[in-house]
């Protein structure tokens, strides 16, 4: 099942070395020293970093961005897989977050910029690339920084199996969980009884009733369980239903894309990781295992009309985590992504829990 900001399914960016001296790719090592690169460590005032960490044979983009002295930092986990992280970097995150603290915008293997040959890669490979940027952004901005892990999608399944993994929850101080899909088998059976409710509910209202008698049918004559190929169709299905909710608000015009390379190519990206079936490995990771570990606070954050990961997603995720302290939001005009829906509101919820954390 994809899980993007479009849910399932790079051109080269010159990275801007502020503050690094050197132009060479980022290798990263436990101790401000990279590949012959001294690093100056910066703990205070506004930054506007673009550099590229060699791992393995990727090299993954990352830019920080925002108020670095508040020594709070959001690490932004993109949907996709194939994803862009600089779709979330709109005129709203730049108002709000931005001069608060600073984030952090990551493109995963096959994302975004990030550039390599990645080959075959399992799930382990973006839990270690995830390790990795987190420990480059201790090692660049101070051992003090607090990071703040925000996984949509299926960012939203990373997160957590990063989370739940060894020690990794010593170096993050906080995790927001965007309509995420922590559980992929529960998320595509949720998803198929939400679709046949809601379109025998639009059937019986006369509305759109050609459309919906088309999803009925195909949930009545198919179910998740039988493959990944059913799985897809209900996605789309899923991002059809959300367009069809009058409740739900239209993406906001704050929503513009930064028109980077990225973007551009973000589809390939995406067609990539689908033919690769790089999210199929999900099916298998029985996330109980390790739902149980996490510990850190923990913000839950989703769309009431979410067809793609529906809300009973965020109870069974409710229900599992080890954390003491969690915090549920809905967000009752709002579908996949509450951050184009509702984006002052979204935007205000995340920096007052940061603030609070």
């Amino acid at each position: 099942m994809y899980t993007g900001l479009s849910h399932r399914v790079g051109s080269f960016l010159m990275p801007k070395f502020s503050k690094i001296s050197g132009y060479c790719l980022l290798a990263l090592l436990a101790m401000p020293f990279v590949s012959g690169c001294k690093m100056e460590v910066v703990t205070d005032g506004m930054v506007n970093d673009d550099v590229f960490i060699k791992q393995k044979n990727q090299s993954l983009f990352l830019k920080v961005t925002g108020d670095i002295g508040s020594r709070k930092l959001l690490l932004i986990v993109h949907g996709g897989p194939g994803g862009n992280s600089l779709d979330y970097r709109d005129s709203m995150i730049k108002a709000v977050i931005e001069p608060n603290m600073a984030v952090g915008y990551w493109d995963q293997r096959f994302g975004g910029n990030s550039q390599g040959n990645a080959g075959a890669s399992g799930l382990a490979d973006y839990r270690e690339d995830l390790l990795t940027v987190v420990k480059f952004l201790r090692t660049k901005y101070g051992a003090d920084l607090k990071i703040y892990l925000m996984g949509h999608s299926w960012g939203g399944f990373l997160t957590p199996y990063f989370l739940g993994d060894a020690d990794n929850q010593q170096w993050i101080s906080g995790w927001i969980q965007v309509d995420g899909a922590h559980n992929y088998p529960l998320n595509d059976s949720l998803t198929e009884d939400m679709l046949a409710k809601r379109a025998a509910l639009e059937i019986g209202a006369n509305r759109n009733v050609a459309h919906w008698t088309e999803v009925l049918d195909y949930c009545n004559a198919h179910n998740v369980s039988d493959g990944y190929e059913v799985s897809v169709k209900m996605n789309g299905y899923a991002h059809e239903a959300e367009a069809l909710m009058d409740s739900v608000f239209a993406p906001s015009g704050s929503y513009n894309k930064e028109r980077s390379s990225a973007y551009r190519n973000n589809a390939i990206n995406q067609l990539i990781t689908a033919l690769l079936r790089v999210d199929s490995p999900t099916y298998d990771t029985d996330p109980d295992v390790y739902l149980g570990r996490i510990q850190v606070p923990a913000l839950l954050l989703w769309g009431r009309f979410d067809f793609v990961c529906p809300p009973p997603l965020c109870d069974d995720l409710n229900g599992k985590i080890g954390s003491q302290d969690k915090t549920v939001q809905y967000f009752e005009h709002s579908g996949h992504s509450p951050m184009m829906n509702e984006p002052i509101l979204f935007w205000e919820s995340v920096l007052d829990w940061v603030i609070k954390h």
